[in-house]
């Protein structure tokens, strides 16, 4: 007997996440006019990258009765990813600053 469950919506879920962070940093960088360096983008896609992979590995071993496996999974993932956010941040965040003074 197949049992019909909503995991599907944690999926669909972290999926509009990923794509609304992706249209607000989008936004957010064509409103003050400020194009991503090479290793930007990298760090961007890989944050992304690692996101999607961390929501599938968590709801994954929730779906197989492992929640401390899935809570082990957002420590030693969700860390990788705040470091990278916070390393773009700081980059994009210095730009900001020395374009707001080239501009004045």
């Amino acid at each position: 007997m197949r049992l019909i469950t909503w995991i599907w919506f944690w999926y669909i879920l972290v999926g509009f996440l990923m794509g609304g962070g992706a249209v607000l940093i989008w936004h957010y960088l064509k409103k003050i006019s400020l194009k991503l360096k090479w290793f930007e983008w990298i760090l961007l896609i890989l944050s992304f990258v690692t996101f999607m992979f961390l929501g599938q590995t968590f709801i994954a071993s929730f779906q197989e009765h492992e929640p401390r496996a899935a809570w082990l999974t957002l420590v030693f993932m969700g860390i990788p990813i705040l470091i990278m956010v916070v390393l773009l941040y700081r980059s994009l965040s210095k730009r900001i600053v020395k374009n707001k003074v080239l501009n004045n």
